[in-house]
C-alpha cells in the first residue's frame, strides 16, 4: 500500500475579518511539531480586514535548507477568547502550498484556497 502524501502550508496570508483587534501567534515546525520549531507573535492585528503575511521560514539540516511548515495558528481576541486552527488544513491541493489564506472570523479560523 502506498504511503499517504502529506500536504503542508509554508507561507500564508492571514486576514482579521472580525470587528476587533486580535493578537496572533503562528507556529512553524520542521518534520514534526517538536522538531525545528519557531513561533511568531503579532500583537494588535487591526479588525475589519487587517492583514499579516506569514512568510516562509527555513532551517539548515546537514547540507540542505528545508522550509518549515505552519502547523498551528492561534488568535487571542480582545474579549478573552482563544481561537486556533491546526494542521492538516481543509482544502489543500498541492503538497507544498505557499501563500495560502486563513480568515479569522468571530466563530473560528477558516482555511481557504486562494485560487478558487
Amino acid at each position: 500500500m502506498p504511503l499517504k502524501q502529506k500536504y503542508y502550508v509554508h507561507s500564508a496570508h492571514i486576514y482579521n475579518r472580525t470587528a476587533q483587534a486580535i493578537n496572533l501567534k503562528i507556529y512553524y515546525c520542521g518534520e514534526n511539531q517538536h522538531h525545528e520549531h519557531e513561533m511568531i507573535r503579532l500583537n494588535q492585528l487591526e479588525g475589519h480586514g487587517g492583514h499579516y503575511f506569514a512568510e516562509t521560514r527555513s532551517y539548515a539540516d546537514a547540507h540542505m535548507i528545508i522550509d518549515r511548515h505552519i502547523y498551528k495558528i492561534e488568535v487571542e481576541t480582545a474579549d478573552g477568547k482563544t481561537l486556533e486552527i491546526k494542521w492538516p488544513y481543509d482544502g489543500l491541493v498541492d503538497h507544498h502550498e505557499k501563500e495560502w489564506q486563513f480568515d479569522v472570523e468571530d466563530d473560528g479560523i477558516k482555511s481557504i484556497n486562494p485560487r478558487v
